[in-house]
């Protein structure tokens, strides 16, 4: 059985591949309609190459349209989400170093399926703290752009500890997520 994680509500389904230190690769499944919210990856550098279908992700507000074997490179720190995707397809994408990127995967991904977690294309995710514990969990992994780093990690940590005062957790062992 592969190791994957599927979320019909956000239309994705991961396939992990390699999960070691160095790197991380999967394949990323995207149905149509599904989006990622614009993010960024501190200090990982993100390729996408596509496999299937057409993808299109806008980098630091660049716009690249990824069909069979094109790809895009990624830098750390630089935001980056893709909207409503045109039509189902699949990546390989390969994160360097791996940290725990599969973790959050898992994680969010797994309380997205469960209906614990949403995070819509525009607005407020819910419930906002276990977006906030989930997010500093996984800070060295997954932020908000356009929030300098230094403000956001306290502000995320702040509300994680008065979500864990208020019964919220902040980690996921259900989902393989510690």
């Amino acid at each position: 059985m592969a190791d994957e994680v599927a979320d019909p509500r956000s239309g994705q389904r991961v396939v992990f591949r390699r999960m070691d230190g160095d790197v991380l690769e999967l394949d990323l499944f995207v149905s149509r309609g599904a989006f990622v919210r614009e993010h960024i990856h501190p200090s990982q550098e993100e390729t996408l190459t596509g496999v299937a279908g057409t993808f299109v992700q806008v980098v630091d507000g660049e716009t690249h349209t990824i069909g069979p074997g094109d790809s895009v490179v990624i830098p750390p720190k630089t935001p980056h989400h893709f909207d409503s995707a045109p039509e189902d397809s699949q990546l390989l994408v390969t994160v360097r170093p791996a940290l725990e990127l599969d973790r959050f995967f898992r994680a969010y991904l797994g309380l997205s399926r469960d209906g614990l977690l949403t995070i819509p294309e525009r607005g407020m995710p819910k419930p906002f703290l276990l977006f906030a514990a989930l997010l500093y969990r996984y800070r060295r992994e997954m932020a908000m752009p356009r929030i300098p780093l230094w403000l956001q990690r306290p502000f995320l940590g702040a509300l994680a500890l008065l979500g864990r005062a208020l019964g919220r957790r902040g980690s996921f062992p259900e989902y393989g997520s510690y």
